[in-house]
């Protein structure tokens, strides 16, 4: 049945069965209680779809299984590079949500994978000929490399502003590992569709796949699960600026690093530097980025540098909306912003409307006040 001798399938099995109890093992970890729930979706999803692929690509192993569970086990493998992109983006991005714009190109990926291959799956069960490839098949395989693309643009667009060392470490090799694999493997297999292989590639790519779930196990294990997805981002705000935002409160003694960042931001404004960079503000300060980069994370508690500076415009931005009849756009561009979307954006996040809300409402208020 298999087409490969008893001592070769018995090895193949061992290694899937050792590779699916190490992607078993992050399943579970993912589903215990935890922060970032819809992060660890996303992660779970994707390693499923890992799972899903141990079977896919023994195509004896898939038959076996009923037809609805041998649809969604082909569904999972055909959209794995999808799910990869979307596990990436949540891994690090700290106010990832699972939201129906972002779950749609998964799910197109599904549609497209399923009719692309269900005929094919068909076919080899009444032993007909394999249907000839067309432009849906074309469309399949661009799009799962597409999506490979996008997972690694998603590593490493935020790495140098990311301040949590567990998650740099993720994003430097593991995270970098499964999409390069990811990346390769998708073109060796498209190479050789349809061509028989033996049985040493199929096992290569099993062995890629235990490697890099091995090296997210000795991860988790070092370190904690929580520290790479941190806790949830804090609520969006829908009242005035506080007057007096922790992050202005230094301790009691203040390391003499601390205390030329707090100087940095408070009196001599550095935050509204256009495009400023850890870097920059690390070479300004006389420190190293790796000291910066501790001093922002640990004792500020921000997993983001532009959060960091966001803070601090966004605290300026909303005093002066409040003060002043400056247009928004020449307040965005003082306070550090390129242009007035960016701002926008990072304003609404912060306080839940948009800056023109937030100044006729506290407009509307004085007048109230003053009655």
């Amino acid at each position: 049945m298999t087409g490969l001798p008893a001592g070769v399938w018995v090895w193949d099995l061992l290694l899937r069965g050792a590779v699916g109890g190490v992607l078993a093992f992050h399943l579970i970890h993912l589903a215990l209680p935890g922060p970032r729930a819809a992060t660890r979706a996303a992660l779970a999803v994707f390693t499923l779809s890992l799972v899903a692929y141990l079977f896919c690509q023994r195509s004896e192993l898939l038959f076996m299984l009923p037809r609805p569970l041998a649809l969604l086990t082909l569904a999972l493998c055909t959209s794995s590079t999808a799910w990869l992109w979307l596990a990436a983006r949540g891994l690090f991005d700290d106010r990832f949500a699972l939201t129906v714009p972002l779950l749609a190109p998964p799910i197109a990926l599904t549609l497209i994978g399923l009719a692309d291959n269900v005929p094919q799956m068909d076919a080899a069960l009444a032993r007909l000929p394999r249907p000839e490839g067309g432009t849906l098949e074309h469309l399949h395989a661009l799009a799962m490399l597409g999506f490979t693309a996008a997972a690694l643009w998603e590593v490493a667009r935020g790495w140098r502003d990311d301040l949590v060392e567990p998650r740099r470490a993720v994003r430097r090799w593991v995270a970098l590992g499964i999409g390069v694999y990811a990346a390769v493997a998708l073109v060796v297999e498209l190479a050789v569709r349809g061509r028989p292989v033996g049985a040493l590639l199929p096992a290569l790519h099993v062995l890629g796949i235990g490697s890099v779930a091995l090296a997210l196990a000795v991860l988790v294990a070092r370190r904690s699960l929580g520290a790479i997805l941190g806790p949830p981002p804090e609520p969006e705000m829908s009242g005035p600026a506080p007057e007096e935002p922790l992050a202005d409160r230094p301790a009691a003694a203040p390391s003499p690093a601390m205390a030329r960042l707090t100087r940095a931001m408070t009196e001599e404004q550095a935050y509204r530097r256009e495009g400023l960079t850890l870097a920059e503000l690390a070479k300004t300060l006389e420190v190293g980025e790796a000291v910066l980069r501790r001093l922002i994370n640990q004792e500020l508690g921000y997993r983001n540098f532009n959060d960091f500076l966001h803070h601090y415009r966004l605290q300026e931005a909303a005093q002066r909306l409040t003060s002043e009849d400056l247009p928004i756009l020449s307040i965005a561009l003082e306070c550090g912003y390129g242009s007035i979307g960016p701002f926008n954006r990072a304003f609404r996040q912060r306080f839940g409307m948009t800056p023109t809300e937030y100044r006729a409402a506290a407009r509307m208020e004085r007048h109230r006040q003053a009655v």
